[in-house]
């Protein structure tokens, strides 16, 4: 897992990486960090992380900005963590529909730390999926699928910059595949990626890249408000 470390105080992200590393080394996990002291540095790099530990107020950057702005730049959400001693970060991140993957509050306690890594660790390998292809299988990570179309007897995976088949009834992926919460059918042609959508009517449910698809889910609003509560707790 790759970590970035966002935080103007070179102290705050020095700790916080010696921190990883040894909650790394305790478990044997595979993490490795890259600390930033500035917003625009880390806009700068082309790639993208696993996770991002972001301070509430970088410089002059608001660290919900820097948020929103990663997750423009590569068109798909950004798991990340606020670093704040702000009691009013939690309302702001909602209020700009963020949805950060968590909060701690700094000085960062060890245990809180470890516990909230432990947590996003077992999440980077329960959000991919192991889908037949051909005669072999392929790897999908499910911040990846913007949206799934049902296509006779194959499904076709919606992404930000293409398209890709596989030999699975809609109704298949749905009981054995796509375990993870963020996946809703909403239409008995379609399952979307809840992290990415932009907003709905009592017809249609619109996604970040524009795509707008038919609504044909009853109780759709209880289940995406269930999905927002528990992305942000």
């Amino acid at each position: 897992m790759n970590i970035a470390i966002c935080d103007d105080e070179i102290f705050e992200t020095e700790h916080l990486e010696q921190l990883i590393n040894a909650y790394a080394q305790q478990r044997d996990y595979d993490l490795h960090c890259r600390r930033f002291t500035s917003g625009a540095a880390l806009l700068g790099q082309e790639e993208k992380f696993d996770l991002y530990f972001l301070d509430y107020k970088i410089g002059e950057m608001n660290g919900v900005e820097l948020a929103q702005s990663l997750k423009e730049k590569f068109r798909r959400p950004v798991t990340v963590c606020f670093l704040t001693n702000y009691e009013a970060a939690a309302l702001e991140v909602i209020n700009n529909r963020v949805y950060a993957d968590g909060f701690l509050k700094k000085p960062v306690e060890p245990k809180l730390l470890y516990d909230k890594l432990e947590q996003f660790y077992r999440a980077s390998f329960s959000d991919r999926l192991e889908l037949k292809k051909g005669k072999g299988f392929e790897t999908v990570y499910t911040q990846d699928v913007l949206y799934i179309e049902a296509d006779g007897k194959r499904s076709t995976f919606h992404f930000a910059d293409h398209t890709e088949s596989y030999n699975y009834l809609l109704s298949k992926l749905e009981t054995d595949v796509l375990h993870n919460v963020c996946f809703c059918r909403i239409h008995r042609s379609f399952i979307i990626n809840l992290k990415f959508v932009l907003r709905y009517d009592s017809k249609t449910v619109t996604l970040t890249d524009g795509t707008v698809l038919p609504l044909k889910m009853r109780n759709f609003r209880a289940v995406y408000r269930d999905y927002l509560f528990e992305s942000n707790t």
